[in-house]
């Protein structure tokens, strides 16, 4: 019980880490395609049920905190009703800093076949997966 509290924890604090986003430059090093690109990549993973494979990419230390098993819950938990995924309408690209560290956000707008769903990426400036959003806007 005590691991089920942390690894929530650990993705409530992924989600805050990703509220707010508003159009601010990308991390110095960063670049806009290459950050879409890989979120893109990790938007198909999740919509095709690939959770280990989204939890290998992410961050070592972020991946200690969060397991295969929460990801899905929390991706069939905020997809529930959304239908099949189609594909990606509109995506953008913002940068964000929590607690001294700058990292890149990916944002995807994605057609499922009864709702639309957002998913909302951050990946550090290595471009490694460190947070997720997934909700129904």
């Amino acid at each position: 019980m005590k691991q089920k509290t942390r690894s929530f924890a650990a993705l409530a604090l992924l989600v805050l880490l990703l509220c707010g986003c508003q159009g601010r430059p990308l991390p110095e090093g960063m670049n806009e395609e290459t950050l879409l690109q890989n979120g893109r990549e990790i938007v198909a993973l999740l919509a095709s049920g690939s959770y280990e494979e989204v939890h290998g990419m992410m961050r070592e230390d972020v991946a200690a905190e969060v397991t295969a098993e929460r990801i899905q819950q929390l991706v069939l938990k905020q997809t529930d009703g959304a239908g099949t995924y189609k594909q990606i309408e509109s995506w953008m690209a913002t940068g964000q800093s929590s607690n001294g560290e700058r990292y890149g956000v990916a944002v995807f707008y994605c057609n499922y076949s009864k709702k639309n769903v957002m998913f909302r990426l951050a990946f550090d400036t290595s471009y490694e997966l460190i947070g997720m959003e997934v909700r129904i806007p």
